[in-house]
């Protein structure tokens, strides 16, 4: 009878952890057209080794999207989604916190009531349903049974909080580099990232490893295979194939699993390489940028907002390259001859500051339209072009933008500086020469593009201790593929430091 009773008290017990339930309503943060979106988080009072969350709305909801758990199951024509753990975060810890951000699309206007619980397995427990348990009748009071308890939150974001970054509360330095492509042009869109897959989550492996938490990528580059154009030089889509969405999704899942931000840089400008005249279009012609932002921007942005592996939007890399520095004009914000013989227009002396400041201001607003949370800059080449002080004049200034484009919400949030010495040397107005507050400005200033190459006779080293010790809000080496040993070694050597913001995180 003893053992009897003993080996019915461990199976009760067994049965008391299997199951964790919490079933509440769970309000809708936003919605637009069809679409909607909200977040709940589940504070976790067990350990648990698996777990499935069941979401019921109560009307017919045609997609669901998440990008912590997997659909494995929808029943009654759409109104009850079962979702599984990911693989990477099948394992949660008494007080843990498991945050669910999804976005799903009704049929018509119609905003949808949910409600959602939570199931999990212990102790090394599988939820594949062939699984079996033993069971018993037992009845026990329900308070007895551990539980978790769901509530609506605003997902954490990175967020600005006067010249420097924070997250979950806390400041934090943003530590990694550039991975500006790994097959140039070619690594999104149209069936092309799975080639590219592995390599890309290789870096980000070897990224979080040296203790980093941000990685600058490129998008469309110059237009070479995204977004798609018609013959007219209109954008129609994202991409010809309809697989940019899901490979920026993917992209995206793998920058959650390793702990990285991402912040994708969408065109180049470094270089004078469209032939086809696709990015020309769009910084010339504004029916032509209004066709990008109705048909391939505002849907991307709709699509991931809000997801926690998203740090930022970057609009273009370098637009001096393409900048014609002979413009006089009586507009401070146009007249371009500020920056003769300054080495801008590399690539080509093509645009005047105009239509590039129009071109980005009207970026920056249709992102901030889906959310004015979302963070958005611009890498420019040199501080000269972005600051007032030092003789300088600052172009990409809330007014300037503005008064190009029109839209006020299309303004930068951080700036974004690289850096490179000439014949060994850096000059006078270089963050290598100078502490974030010398520019005297109320933004966060990351430094975005650096490389010991032209690294002004210091090592990679000494380039992210200098940049962490001196105020500014970030360092992005340039670049991972090509420089990553020696620039990954010194991701690690700062890794701990925690005076100017911490770098490890967890993204939620």
């Amino acid at each position: 009878m003893i053992v009897f009773l003993v080996e019915a008290l461990c199976t009760l017990v067994h049965l008391l952890a299997l199951t964790v339930h919490a079933d509440v309503q769970v309000p809708i943060n936003s919605n637009w057209n069809s679409g909607f979106q909200g977040d709940a988080c589940f504070d976790i009072t067990s350990e648990l080794h698996s777990w499935n969350i069941t979401m019921t709305f109560d009307l017919p909801v045609l997609s669901l999207e998440t990008w912590t758990a997997d659909v494995v199951e929808i029943r009654e024509g759409g109104k009850v989604f079962v979702l599984q753990n990911k693989e990477w975060n099948k394992e949660e810890h008494v007080g843990d916190k498991l945050c669910l951000g999804f976005q799903g699309h009704t049929n018509g206007d119609m905003v949808p009531k949910l409600t959602a619980s939570i199931s999990g397995l212990p102790n090394g427990g599988s939820n594949d349903p062939t699984t079996t348990y033993t069971s018993i009748d037992v009845t026990v009071p329900f308070s007895d049974v551990s539980t978790t308890t769901l509530s609506p939150v605003v997902r954490n974001r990175l967020v600005i909080d006067g010249n420097h970054f924070t997250y979950n509360g806390k400041r934090i330095f943003l530590s990694g580099g550039n991975l500006p492509w790994i097959s140039y042009a070619h690594d999104f869109g149209d069936g092309q990232f799975q080639s590219i897959k592995n390599q890309l989550e290789e870096q980000l492996k070897k990224l979080h490893e040296a203790g980093g938490n941000s990685l600058r990528l490129w998008i469309h580059v110059q237009g070479e295979t995204s977004p798609a154009f018609d013959s007219n030089g209109m954008v129609t889509g994202l991409d010809t194939k309809g697989t940019f969405l899901d490979d920026f999704k993917e992209l995206l899942r793998l920058a959650l699993q390793y702990n990285i931000f991402l912040f994708p840089t969408l065109w180049n400008a470094g270089v004078d390489q469209d032939p086809h005249h696709r990015l020309d279009g769009l910084l010339r012609d504004s029916s032509k940028l209004q066709s990008y932002i109705d048909n391939a921007l505002t849907p991307l942005v709709k699509s991931v907002n809000a997801h926690p592996a998203l740090g930022g939007w970057d609009i273009m890399h370098e637009p001096e390259g393409m900048l014609n520095p002979d413009v006089n004009n009586d507009e401070p914000c146009f007249n371009t001859t500020f920056l003769l013989n300054s080495g801008v227009g590399w690539a080509v002396k093509k645009y005047d500051y105009e239509q590039i400041l129009r071109f980005l201001n009207w970026q920056a607003a249709a992102i901030k339209a889906v959310d004015t949370n979302n963070i958005v800059s611009v890498g420019v080449w040199n501080p000269k072009s972005n600051t007032d002080q030092f003789g300088m004049f600052d172009f990409y200034s809330d007014s300037c933008l503005v008064k190009a484009g029109g839209k006020p919400l299309g303004v930068m949030d951080f700036f974004q500086y690289h850096s490179n010495s000439w014949h060994g040397v850096f000059d006078d107005v270089s963050p290598f020469k100078h502490s974030s507050s010398d520019y005297k400005v109320n933004k966060p200033i990351l430094i975005g593009g650096f490389w010991e190459t032209d690294g002004g006779g210091m090592t990679i080293t000494q380039m992210f201790d200098y940049v962490y010790k001196h105020g500014y809000a970030g360092a992005w080496s340039w670049d991972l593929l090509g420089e990553g040993d020696s620039q990954r070694a010194a991701i690690a050597h700062i890794k701990d430091y925690t005076d100017n913001g911490q770098i490890p995180i967890v993204l939620q």
